[in-house]
This record gives structure tokens, sequence and C-alpha cells, in this order.
């Protein structure tokens, strides 16, 4: 890689010529080396991996995720440690569940009902039937004491009845499903107890 004073004549330059060179800066500095077309081997793992990136993406755009559900998984993003949008998390978790044999299972159209003393309702509208689903329900946006099972109500729809405890908690919500082991499916949903 060559570096540059006054590249072409001029006091900058960046691009690609005649398919043989290309300019660039590069740590502030003015380079430039020969055009390269990348390697595109075409192999097993590479179209496995192309196949699992395709699927989590079109499992964000194509399954009627709310603006709920958008919410939760930028909420569960904003508990990780690195920066990321929901739709990075959710991306990493789908990739990673299809990496390891897995399938993803979508939970998406989430509906958590402000709970009471008597208690309250988690609706999941787009699921997969005849899955076993949980909902994780904690104080905080990172830890989950409660583990409650959803009722399959036989209509493509789970829900759960829990009891809250006093009025103005905030209460956080996470669904898992079953596969082999369980496995998040949604991000964080939030309510706060009338």
């Amino acid at each position: 890689m060559a570096k540059l004073k006054a590249p072409l004549l001029s006091f900058g330059a960046s691009g690609k010529i005649a398919g043989a060179l290309v300019y660039f800066p590069w740590k502030g500095i003015d380079a430039v080396r020969e055009y390269v077309v990348p390697a595109n081997p075409r192999s097993t793992l590479q179209i496995a991996q192309r196949a699992h990136f395709e699927s989590a993406v079109d499992a964000w755009h194509t399954n009627a995720y709310t603006d709920a559900d958008r919410i939760a998984w930028n909420r569960w993003a904003g508990t990780l440690a690195e920066i990321m949008s929901g739709f990075n998390a959710m991306m990493r978790l789908a990739i990673a569940i299809y990496r390891a044999a897995s399938t993803w299972r979508l939970c998406s159209q989430v509906e958590v009902d402000t709970p009471t003393a008597v208690g309250f309702d988690v609706d999941v509208e787009n699921s997969l039937a005849g899955q076993n689903y949980r909902a994780r329900i904690g104080t905080s946006k990172t830890h989950f004491p409660v583990t409650v099972a959803l009722v399959d109500d036989l209509d493509n729809t789970y829900s759960l009845t829990w009891a809250a405890g006093a009025s103005d908690i905030d209460y956080y919500v996470y669904l898992e499903v079953q596969v082999v082991v369980w496995e998040r499916c949604t991000g964080i949903y939030h309510v706060k107890s009338a």
C-alpha cells in the first residue's frame, strides 16, 4: 500500500480508477492499492451461515413484529454489554440458535396486560402451536426470579395469569420457548401494576 501526497495532482482522492487502483483514506493518511475483488469461496459453512442470516432478517421483517415487540427487543439490547439495537440483539440470538442446529421459535404480537392484585395476562398472538412457552418475570430488566408456564389457548395464542404484588410496581417480562432446552424468544416487555 502506497502513501500519497497530493494524489492525482489534487489534495485528496478516493474511489476506484479503471478497475486497477483504489484510492482511500486510511487512519488519516491518503493511500492507494491495487483493486482486488474479494474471494467468495461459497463453502458449505459460508452458505449455511448466509442462510441463517437471511432467516433471521426475514424473522424481523416478515413476522408481524409490533412496535411493542421492537421496543422489547431494544430494551433487552440495552441490558447487554455491547451497544447494539434490538434488531442486532435479535439477529445475534437467532443466528446462535440456528448455528446450534436448532430452529428459531418466533414469538411476536405479545401483549402484556396491566398487572393487578388479582393477576395479569400475557398473550402471544403469533407463535407456533403445540410449543411449551414460559414467562420470566422480575422487577428489573436484569433479574427475573419468577417463572410461569404459558397455557396454550388452542387458537395459536398462549396466555398466563399471575398475581402481581402491590400497586405501582414496575414489572419486566420476557418469554422463552422449550425446544430441547429453554431459549429466549422475545425482548423484555415492561408494565406497571395498577
